[in-house]
């Protein structure tokens, strides 16, 4: 993703921000990205996960699919 088009996007997240945003262990954010069950995120020059509240809101819906009470 261009970063002109990062900046358009608004706040950024570190992942460990999101990780307290979201309240989910690092291991299960990394397998969540690496199964495929949220969309992988931009990357910054020196690698590094950069989230957008776009990337956040996607995590949190996912989380809160699998907390859902069933009867």
């Amino acid at each position: 993703m261009p970063i002109l088009e990062m900046k358009q996007r608004g706040k950024k997240y570190s992942t460990k921000e999101v990780l307290d945003k979201v309240e989910v262990a690092r291991a299960t954010l990394y397998k969540w990205l690496r199964e495929g069950k949220i969309s992988e995120v931009w990357r910054d020059r020196n690698n590094y996960r950069i989230f957008t509240e776009k990337d956040v809101k996607q995590i949190l819906g996912y989380k809160n699919c699998l907390n859902k009470p069933t009867r």
